[in-house]
């Protein structure tokens, strides 16, 4: 991959990783957003609806603003991925590009590795972001979803999307990681986080006092973030949430 990589950056060291990590970023979340939009369409009647929202509510309206913030939502991360290789910081990270280099158990165990950090790390920033120093600052846009469709996903003020694109960064920083176990672990954060936004559930009845399924943090669970406010920081599971005492049933 280095072969191919290194002649298109003699040429544009910032043009090209911008172009598509742009592209990767942007088609990904365009297919998952519409997707599970379409699914979540109370018309098709699939899974449960939760949090209804009001006859005034305006979908329309609701979405061409979250696809507005999610179109500069990619632009800084990939604004972001194209400074590191541009600057030539990338080389300081740990990412490798040669499967040898590593073994294949690591290659497939640094996947879920990747969303473990991410979950950690996006529970304490999002957290932050709730202080009354940053919501405003940061936070306030993605929250104006207050009954959120699947394109909240990537709705964001560009300061708390820059802070989204850091973690990863900091990931690469800390860890052994390839570029496509990378590409698996953001492919399955946005199918996750699309479902968490979509507006209806789809785990079975009872998935929240299942012994495993209290864990996750499901689209119920995060409904209630966006009307409450107040609880339930967690991205994928809720582990920190009930260990840090801020886990909140949705219907409490």
């Amino acid at each position: 991959m280095n072969e191919l990589i290194s002649p298109v950056m003699g040429v544009s060291p910032v043009l090209w990783p911008t172009l598509l990590l742009m592209l990767i970023y942007g088609v990904r979340y365009s297919v998952f957003a519409s997707l599970m939009f379409i699914i979540s369409r109370p018309q098709f009647n699939i899974g449960r609806a939760h949090f209804i929202p009001p006859t005034s509510f305006k979908i329309n309206s609701h979405v061409q603003r979250e696809i507005m913030y999610s179109f500069m939502t990619v632009l800084v991360f990939g604004a972001v991925n194209a400074i590191l290789y541009g600057t030539g910081w990338i080389h300081t990270s740990q990412l490798y590009f040669q499967l040898s280099d590593h073994s294949m158990a690591w290659f497939y165990l640094s996947i879920p590795v990747m969303l473990v950090i991410h979950d950690t790390l996006f529970y304490w920033l999002h957290r932050a972001m709730h202080t009354r120093l940053l919501f405003n600052v940061m936070h306030k846009v993605h929250h104006q979803s207050i009954y959120p469709t699947a394109f909240a996903a990537y709705s964001f003020h560009p300061t708390e999307a820059l802070t989204e694109a850091l973690i990863v960064v900091v990931i690469i920083y800390i860890m052994p990681s390839h570029p496509l176990a990378i590409l698996a672990f953001q492919t399955i954060s946005t199918a996750i986080n699309t479902y968490g936004h979509c507006g209806r559930e789809f785990y079975p009845i009872g998935t929240d006092t299942h012994w495993l399924g209290r864990w996750i943090n499901t689209s119920t669970t995060h409904a209630a973030h966006h009307i409450k406010g107040r609880s339930n920081y967690g991205l994928y599971l809720l582990f920190w949430d009930r260990v840090m005492g801020t886990f909140e049933p949705p219907r409490k």
